[in-house]
Order: structure tokens, then C-alpha cells, then sequence
């Protein structure tokens, strides 16, 4: 009696830790919370029904998807005389040694280029053809979110703009369009672990925006891939391609004038002439095989050509109706329920523990 009479008269700085002080000062924050179960249930409940309410009014996610495999072959396949000699020409047709990888076009469709591009592209949706960038504003309702202050309210993406401070807004709503569907719309990853299949994914609340700027983006993905994969092969054939134009014209223009000195000097007697028929004769046999050279290689180039472009199968392609998402309002109320508890429990904890060290 006398110990405890001590510890009480002594100041609370100076009380050492005691397991039995904490576990009784831990029960008595126990029954405090106990006391205040009536509103902690109701405002769980209404945080509950907030949550569930939520999940009812959200407007549903519709999902267009597209599957492809990329045919790398020809960055495998042994280089040809003609893909060794224009390399020493410094006309190589390894074209685009940036997208050697199937892994690389992914990236290519995250590119702000390729994207702006596409949301400049028409499409045409119930008999009207609608610019796409148009189509993300309204069928989003970005536009009102984004431009409904301003004077460009209208703004066309397509027309050049005279105005510097239209020219900076477009701009801005251009770069705003990028971020968002990079951010919340698109997705693109492989099909499955140790396989070269990649899938793409175009998720927003409108279905057909899902589905026709999916099919744009791929498209316009699978022009440019395929553009800049075989530029250096196409250089190829168009140098190839007008040498042997240029020698075929020279060639035939040798033949008719063989033809008219032929005509001109048919003496055999005279030695003279017999110089000049050599020459030509000599040019004729040179010109003959520099023609036929450049024929094959030619079709040489030509059919590096065909082998550096890349084949790009699509194995899935969105069909209306598409998946849709729908936020469970179970799920979400669960959410609710036991987010409101634990903020009204905090709040109570907080408050007691604070009257507490108000007293010391």
C-alpha cells in the first residue's frame, strides 16, 4: 500500500514504464471505442452506401483489343552480293536496325508521334466521318472538362494555325490527349510469358471510340513500321532502278548508231571508218554488260525488298459488342464500409490520446 501510495504521489515524467500501466491504458481505449459502436456502424454504413452508389453511377469500361505477331525473318536471313555491295556503298538495305526487335513496335505505338498522328485521322462512325481527336473530346466529355472557358472551344486540329495563341492551345490539348490515353486508355504487353504475340488493349467508356482509334492506331503503326523497316531498301531499288534505266538508254542509243554508220560507210575498203565501227562495237559490248549486271541486281534488290518487309499477322481484332467492365457495387461498398470504420476509429483514437497528453 505504502509503494503504491508513493508511484501515485510521484510526477508522471518521473514513472517509469510499467506492462501492466500499458496493457490497462490499452483496455481502457478498448472500452472507449466499444462505447462509440453506434457511430462508428453508422458512419461505416454511410460510407458503405456511398461506396455502393459509386460503383452504380460509374460508367461501365469497354474493351477493344488486338493480338498480332511481327515476322522478324528477314533481319535472320544471310545477306545476299547485292545487301554486301550497297553496304560498301553505303547504301545498305538493313533498314531500321532501330526495330530489330518485335518488342520495339509496342514502344513505336506509345510514341507521342504516332498517337498525335492518329488523333489527326478520320474515321468514319454511323455515316459521318469524324476527325478521332474530335471523337476523344466529346465521346470522353474532355472537352468540356478542358475547353469550355475558352475561345477555341471549336478548335480544328487540322487547319494551320495563323494564330501563335491558337497554335499554343492546340498544342497543349494535343499534348493533354497524348498523356490521358497513355496514362488511362492504352495498354500493350505480351500475350503470355516466352511468347512473341503482343496484345493491345484500347479500354474507355465509349465503345465505339474504343474500337475505331485501336484500329486506326494499328494501322497507322503498321504503315510507318513498315516504311521506315525497308527505306533503305527502297533506296536500293530506286539508285539500282534508274542506273539501269540510264544504261539501258545508253545502250539502245549505241545500237541505232552502229545501225547508221552501218548505213552511212558501207565500203569495207576504207580503214577509217572501220575505227569508229570498232569503238562502237566495243561501247555496245560494255554497255551490254553493265545491262545485264544491273538487271540482276536488280531483282536482286528487289527481292531483298520483299524479304525486308515485315509481316505483321493479327490474330484478334475488336467486334462490336465489345467487353465490357462494370465496377462491382458489392465490392465497393465492402470498401466503404470498412474505410468509413477505420476513419471514424482513428478519429476517436486521436481525440483520446490527445485529451491524454493534455493532462501531463
Amino acid at each position: 500500500m505504502t509503494s503504491n501510495r508513493s508511484d501515485q504521489e510521484q510526477p508522471r515524467e518521473y514513472q517509469e514504464f510499467s506492462p501492466r500501466r500499458f496493457i490497462l491504458q490499452v483496455q481502457g481505449l478498448g472500452r472507449y471505442i466499444l462505447s462509440k459502436w453506434l457511430i462508428i456502424l453508422a458512419v461505416a454504413l454511410v460510407f458503405g452506401i456511398a461506396g455502393a452508389a459509386y460503383a452504380l453511377t460509374k460508367k461501365p469500361q469497354y474493351v477493344a483489343e488486338m493480338t498480332f505477331v511481327l515476322d522478324e525473318e528477314a533481319t535472320q536471313s544471310p545477306k545476299s552480293g547485292i545487301s554486301q555491295l550497297s553496304e560498301e556503298l553505303g547504301l545498305g538495305s538493313d533498314a531500321g536496325s532501330v526495330f530489330s526487335s518485335p518488342t520495339n513496335i509496342a514502344e513505336l505505338m506509345m510514341s507521342r508521334l504516332l498517337i498525335e498522328k492518329t488523333l489527326r485521322s478520320t474515321v468514319n462512325v454511323e455515316g459521318k466521318n469524324v476527325l478521332l481527336a474530335d471523337f476523344f473530346l466529346d465521346s470522353l466529355d474532355y472537352r468540356e472538362k478542358w475547353m469550355k472557358k475558352s475561345r477555341f472551344y471549336h478548335l480544328d486540329f487540322l487547319a494551320k494555325k495563323t494564330d501563335k495563341q491558337e497554335a499554343l492551345f492546340g498544342n497543349g490539348i494535343m499534348r493533354s490527349m497524348y498523356e490521358t490515353l497513355i496514362d488511362r486508355n492504352l495498354k500493350i504487353d505480351k500475350k503470355g510469358k516466352g511468347t512473341t504475340i503482343i496484345s493491345v488493349l484500347c479500354t474507355s467508356t465509349h465503345e465505339l471510340f474504343s474500337k475505331f482509334f485501336l484500329e486506326e492506331l494499328m494501322h497507322t503503326v503498321t504503315q510507318y513500321y513498315i516504311e521506315k523497316k525497308t527505306e533503305r531498301a527502297k533506296m536500293n531499288v530506286d539508285f539500282i532502278q534508274q542506273r539501269t534505266d540510264s544504261i539501258r538508254h545508253a545502250y539502245n542509243i549505241a545500237l541505232y548508231g552502229r545501225a547508221e554508220f552501218a548505213d552511212a560507210f558501207f565500203n569495207p575498203n576504207r580503214q577509217l571508218p572501220m575505227v569508229t565501227r570498232e569503238r562502237q562495237q566495243t561501247d555496245i559490248q560494255i554497255l551490254r554488260a553493265s545491262y545485264i549486271e544491273l538487271t540482276r541486281s536488280l531483282e536482286s534488290a528487289k527481292t531483298a525488298l520483299m524479304r525486308d518487309t515485315p509481316l505483321i499477322q493479327y490474330l484478334d481484332q475488336p467486334v462490336l459488342p465489345l467487353k465490357v467492365l462494370r465496377s462491382s457495387w458489392i465490392k465497393f461498398a465492402l470498401i466503404g464500409f470498412f474505410l468509413g470504420a477505420l476513419l471514424v476509429i482513428g478519429y476517436f483514437l486521436w481525440k483520446k490520446i490527445w485529451i491524454q497528453l493534455q493532462k501531463i
